[in-house]
């Protein structure tokens, strides 16, 4: 009986490491990079305390916007709730009503997208700060499915920068309007009180160190090469050299 309960014991304990080690596997599988290093974490400076002053003017800040927000910023914010790439075409160029078909860019951002979410998520993990409306009242979120998520650094800011760093790598040409797109598209989260201006800061700190790291991976790069050629097609314009 002692026999067979170790060995039952041990078939489980067997299948909950097979289980960790599936997820490990099906997390970082299809990532460029490889799991969040305790540099990255440690390169951001914690948030301003909810009871701070510092916090304190951010809040009167978002609760400004809030009182002068307009109905085609609430609009454009909704817009824009989920992270897609070609919410970033129309800075390209591009006829926003009728984005070509890049399946070679969309694939990439896909995956950039990936590993920004991890790196990000495990910075929010460490700090856990609140949500601006959750330590002012007054503040009305015009978007929603953000309750209960973590603030700093906001990962929307970070997708948006992450994919105007990317498309610049292919289209220098179009680098101011691609990060006044990524400013915009970042903004909208403090129009829509869900997060401080503390937070989109971190997030473009994060993109940037995202992308920096991406470079030195192969696969990357070997992709990049791929999108930017169809991107530059797509545009009429001809491939750097």
């Amino acid at each position: 009986m002692k026999i067979r309960a170790r060995w039952a014991s041990g078939v489980v304990a067997l299948a909950v490491a097979a289980g960790a080690s599936w997820r490990w596997h099906d997390e970082y599988a299809t990532r460029f990079l490889p799991p969040v290093p305790a540099e990255f974490v440690a390169r951001f400076a914690a948030p301003p305390a909810p009871d701070s002053a510092r916090t304190r003017r951010e809040l009167d800040d978002l609760l400004a916007l809030q009182s002068a927000r307009t109905p085609a910023e609430v609009a454009a914010a909704q817009a824009d709730r989920k992270t897609k790439i070609v919410r970033f075409y129309d800075a390209l160029g591009f006829d926003a009503s009728d984005p070509p078909e890049l399946p070679h860019v969309e694939k990439l951002a896909q995956r950039v997208e990936d590993d920004v979410r991890i790196y990000v998520r495990a910075v929010k993990d460490h700090f856990r700060r609140l949500r601006p409306y959750e330590i002012e009242p007054r503040l009305q979120p015009c978007i929603e499915n953000v309750r209960g998520d973590l603030s700093y650094p906001s990962g929307h800011s970070a997708y948006g920068w992450a994919m105007a760093y990317l498309l610049e790598s292919m289209v220098p040409e179009r680098g101011l309007d691609l990060e006044a797109r990524a400013e915009a598209f970042a903004r909208q989260r403090m129009v829509c009180g869900v997060h401080f201006p503390s937070d989109l800061a971190a997030g473009k700190f994060a993109a940037r160190w995202v992308l920096d790291a991406l470079s030195g991976s192969p696969q990357f790069n070997e992709e990049l090469a791929e999108a930017r050629s169809e991107l530059r097609a797509a545009l009429g314009l001809r491939l750097e050299q």
